[in-house]
């Protein structure tokens, strides 16, 4: 049932069936195709190497185990450690099938993913060397593999939600320790550290429990010795182990699910522990008093901002190559004066819906449109705008850049980030989002909506891309000759000279930093006092007003 319902969920949302088809497209096809003919010739040429499979396969298989353990408990913690209507279900089903359907799901889970290429890399081995042992010990050892740190991770799982649960100093900070999770993640994945300690693991695991099945998956290759010993060990592995495992995953989710969990105190906030008073000379009192608006909710809930990060995994690349090369490259100032420029209109995308259950009072109140709006370009500028210009012109002075060129960056970060946060006010009452959307797997907020999340995102991109080619001759150069080859590979060569892409791109970068920016400004305001709370949001009747924005 529970595996139903997650492919309901998928086949409900066009987005994720998009995503998932994506998904399925590079970490299924891809792998399923490359991987049986990498097999095929591997399996070929295993007569004549003398690779060490064997310490291969043990260390493999344990790292391997650690990382499906590890997966699992993530997921029990956010998502799977508690069931829907949990109080009628557990009154009518007992703990223990409770727990297996659960179990099953996320096998059902696995196996879906991990099948056709499983069986596709296994039967190409299998047939190159000529016999069908590959394919009966590889299934059974990875099945070993994953039923054992299916239910191992469930118990880590169900261990760190307990303890979550029933401690109230963890329960006030779980978000605080969720987040230094997620840093210490990515600084391992972006320094390489990671693929270090599990270099490091494969070998140190060599004689665990788990590597014996490692013996089980070379058992059916030719001109390998597994242990008969390490071998017995596996199947007692397997056969004891998940009994044992099962009732310990038992008797935890049980204490889980029935027990009580703590109430940590609701914090009562001090009106003035946002003050914004700082800007009084600057700033009207009903500006001010955006301003702190805005910081209190962030201050209150911060994961509302979580959409903010999800582009650093597109530019960790950058990031990783000058951790790795252990100096700032030429490209590390361009991807932060890029990303924190995005980052300061990004964390104002949604001023309307950002309002909540407040919008109708906020509407009537003496705050009027301009003030509005200019609270929530201070909100973000005073805080972001010091740190990217900051970010940018350090990296920038560490780089191999030239002086004029790192400067030209950390200019055009100040620009971009003051006329991205006006331009994105304008976007995001264009196309506001009011409900709540899951943001992780177990926590909601009010994010912007996907089309004001695209649109804005693609009008930095062209902004920023037409000003770095417009004061770079380099780039307008490899602009023009990759826009040749295009058009020549589509039948049609267009030859474009680069003073005439450079002259493009700052036209462009005019329009998107300069021109855009007062009129998102006008649509903005003109939006605020007009808006109705019965509008309709359809991007239909919003297109119908986009004339206001002259």
């Amino acid at each position: 049932m529970e595996y139903r319902r997650s492919v309901r969920a998928i086949g409900k949302k066009p987005i994720q069936m998009l995503a998932f088809g994506l998904f399925s497209l590079i970490f299924i096809g891809v792998p399923t195709v490359a991987g049986s003919y990498l097999a095929y010739k591997f399996g070929g040429e295993l007569a004549t190497t003398d690779l060490p499979l064997l310490v291969g396969a043990r260390g493999g298989i344990a790292v391997s185990w650690l990382m499906v353990t590890v997966m699992i408990a993530s997921r029990v913690i956010g998502k799977t450690g508690r069931i829907d209507q949990e109080a009628g279900m557990l009154t009518t089903v007992p703990a223990r099938d409770v727990v297996g359907g659960l179990l099953g799901a996320e096998l059902a889970r696995v196996v879906s993913i991990a099948a056709i290429p499983l069986l596709s890399i296994t039967a190409a081995l299998s047939l190159s060397l000529g016999t069908p042992l590959p394919l009966v010990t590889v299934v059974l050892a990875l099945l070993g593999l994953v039923t054992t740190a299916l239910l191992a991770g469930h118990i880590l799982g169900l261990l760190i939600k307990i303890a979550l649960e029933r401690s109230e100093l963890l329960a006030q900070y779980k978000s605080v320790l969720a987040v230094l999770a997620f840093g210490i993640y990515m600084a391992a994945v972006m320094s390489n550290a990671l693929g270090t300690v599990m270099a490091s693991l494969a070998e140190v695991l060599q004689n665990a429990p788990t590597a014996w099945l490692g013996d089980v998956l070379v058992l059916g290759i030719p001109g390998t010795s597994p242990s008969l010993a390490r071998l017995g060990g596996a199947v007692a592995l397997v056969v004891v182990g998940l009994p044992v495992l099962f009732a310990l995953d038992v008797r935890l989710a049980t204490r889980l699910w029935y027990g009580d969990r703590v109430q940590p105190e609701n914090k009562q906030y001090d009106s003035s522990e946002s003050n914004a008073d700082f800007l009084a000379a600057i700033a009207s009192k009903p500006t001010r008093s955006v301003v702190a608006n805005v910081w209190r909710r962030t201050k209150r809930s911060p994961i509302r901002l979580l959409y903010v990060v999800y582009p650093v995994f597109l530019v960790s690349g950058p990031i990783q190559e000058a951790v790795q090369a252990g100096h700032v490259t030429e490209s590390l100032p361009v991807v932060v004066s890029l990303y924190g420029a995005w980052a300061m209109g990004g964390a104002t995308l949604n001023p309307l819906g950002d309002e909540g259950s407040m919008l109708p009072v906020t509407l009537i109140s003496s705050i009027r449109g301009r003030e509005f709006v200019k609270g929530h370009v201070l909100a973000v500028t005073v805080v972001g705008l010091p740190i990217v210009v900051l970010a940018t012109a350090i990296t920038g002075f560490l780089s191999p850049l030239e002086l004029t060129r790192w400067l030209s960056l950390t200019g055009l970060s100040a620009l971009l980030g003051l006329a991205g946060a006006v331009v994105a006010i304008g976007i995001g009452t264009m196309f506001p989002r009011f409900g709540e959307v899951n943001v992780t797997k177990s926590r909601t907020a009010v994010v912007p909506s996907k089309t004001a999340f695209a649109t804005y995102s693609l009008v930095v991109l062209l902004g920023y891309g037409g000003a770095v080619t417009a004061i770079t001759p380099g780039t307008a150069a490899g602009v023009s000759s990759m826009f040749e080859f295009i058009t020549g590979f589509l039948g049609y060569a267009v030859a474009i000279s680069p003073p005439t892409v450079r002259l493009i791109g700052g036209l462009i970068a005019v329009l998107l930093g300069v021109v855009a920016p007062p009129a998102a400004y006008r649509y903005s305001v003109r939006r605020f006092e007009s808006y109705a709370l019965d509008a309709d949001d359809s991007g239909f009747a919003v297109f119908e007003s986009v004339g206001e924005l002259f």
